[in-house]
């Protein structure tokens, strides 16, 4: 009975440890079915990957569905599908389309990718899978699970002595 009253969708999951993902592509998971996309959209300035936040999406473009896990980070930060040079920012709104001199495409809500909140803990990487408007007000709600504020704890006791 306990189990039927539990949703899913409205909790935190670690998903990825931070320091074995390479901020400078991006990286392919799956989460309750899900195919999902984390990225960094951390800027490159002389070359050079800054760290910026992550970002976790569904693993699709809204153009064509293709995954975003096999495009790359450009330049600025933003996510570049492979297929078709569709750049997401770290809101998952659309920023560019090739060919494309006009705003009106990236203005719309289909332009959009899913993003979910996301945040680091203990050196984990949490997922809320739950997209839309709301979705950050409602991650807000839930606490992380009790491992992740320990370890959160534990690293930063390590990191003050």
């Amino acid at each position: 009975q306990l189990l039927a009253q539990i949703d899913w969708r409205q909790q935190w999951y670690p998903v990825h440890v931070i320091d074995t993902m390479d901020p400078a592509r991006p990286h392919r998971t799956r989460l309750l079915g899900m195919n999902l996309v984390i990225w960094n959209d951390g800027p490159k300035r002389n070359g050079v990957k800054e760290l910026g936040s992550w970002r976790v999406f569904e693993d699709s473009c809204p153009h064509r569905r293709g995954p975003l896990s096999e495009g790359r980070i450009e330049e600025d930060g933003n996510l570049l599908c492979a297929y078709h040079a569709w750049r997401f920012n770290g809101s998952g709104r659309c920023v560019g389309l090739p060919f494309c001199s006009s705003k009106t495409p990236q203005q719309s809500r289909r332009a959009e990718c899913g993003s979910f909140p996301c945040q680091v803990a203990g050196g984990l990487l949490f997922v809320f899978p739950c997209s839309g408007p709301d979705a950050p007000r409602e991650a807000a709600k839930v606490e992380l699970p009790q491992l992740a504020l320990n370890m959160q704890r534990e690293t930063t006791n390590e990191q003050m002595q």
